[in-house]
């Protein structure tokens, strides 16, 4: 049976992952044994919010793999996305724009597309039922790329507990054209993500569990239930839809949705 935490601990925890996020500092394992419950995760992750100075603009949502689920008895994992890291460019890119983005170099390093959901009013905590609909939550959505990053080498292989505890592997939002119509225009339309010059992967852009309305309403319970309100203009990483592609330092990717692409490249922090 594993041993609950003491409060000196998650403090330990949080202040060795921000600290090493904070300064560029790549850890090659993961600092002790990863939290055994999501609560403990995210009590480390709510340390490590405290402790940092940007203004959060939005949260990431990842998913949990299905052997994960039963034991810590949920199916997605949130966490925080910071100014710092967010740019919203609110259009597709020519052929000739590309958008550098800073990782940790030795470091965790992917892509992932997917639709990022802007909310359209304050949402505190238990104000919302999310079982009678989210969609009128909903401002706008778009055609968008989230890097996951963190120092930790491979924090994916440690499971969703430890990626919680590093702010859930989040390190760039990136926020394209807004999509008409989206709730009928997602259900035809192709996202790929191609890397280096390769497809890597073609998926339809509702590939994320039970769809984004699923994702929204996973993100409204989990915040309310951490006490967090979501402020109107709050962007929803709502999940990857072609996968999590891991890649390396000077990549080069374009990511689409339709006809609407974003071309990035990842540089060292």
């Amino acid at each position: 049976m594993t041993t609950a935490m003491t409060p000196e601990q998650i403090s330990e925890l949080s202040n060795t992952i921000y600290s090493a996020r904070r300064d560029n500092t790549i850890l090659d394992v993961y600092p002790g044994q990863p939290p055994a419950t999501l609560e403990e995760a995210y009590a480390v992750q709510d340390l490590s919010i405290k402790a940092c100075e940007d203004e959060i603009t939005g949260w990431k949502i990842g998913m949990v793999p299905p052997e994960f689920r039963d034991q810590l008895g949920a199916e997605r994992i949130m966490g925080p996305a910071y100014k710092k890291v967010t740019h919203f460019i609110g259009r597709s890119h020519s052929d000739d724009e590309v958008l550098q983005l800073p990782v940790f170099e030795g470091g965790f390093i992917a892509i992932e597309a997917e639709l990022v959901i802007e909310i359209a009013e304050d949402i505190a905590p238990g104000s919302v039922n999310t079982a009678d609909g989210v969609e009128h939550l909903i401002k706008a959505v778009y055609a968008g790329i989230e890097i996951a990053s963190s120092p930790i080498v491979d924090l994916n292989s440690y499971g969703p507990t430890a990626i919680i505890t590093d702010f859930g592997n989040q390190q760039g939002m990136i926020i394209g054209a807004k999509i008409d119509n989206w709730l009928e225009a997602v259900k035809e339309m192709e996202a790929k993500t191609v890397i280096n010059g390769e497809l890597i992967s073609a998926k339809p852009a509702t590939n994320v569990l039970n769809g984004q309305l699923a994702a929204l309403a996973y993100i409204i319970d989990c915040a309310a239930k951490r006490g967090i309100t979501l402020p109107a203009g709050s962007f929803i990483l709502s999940g990857a839809t072609t996968g999590v592609h891991e890649t390396v330092v000077g990549a080069k990717s374009t990511v689409s949705f339709g006809d609407m692409k974003l071309n990035i490249e990842l540089v060292a922090i």
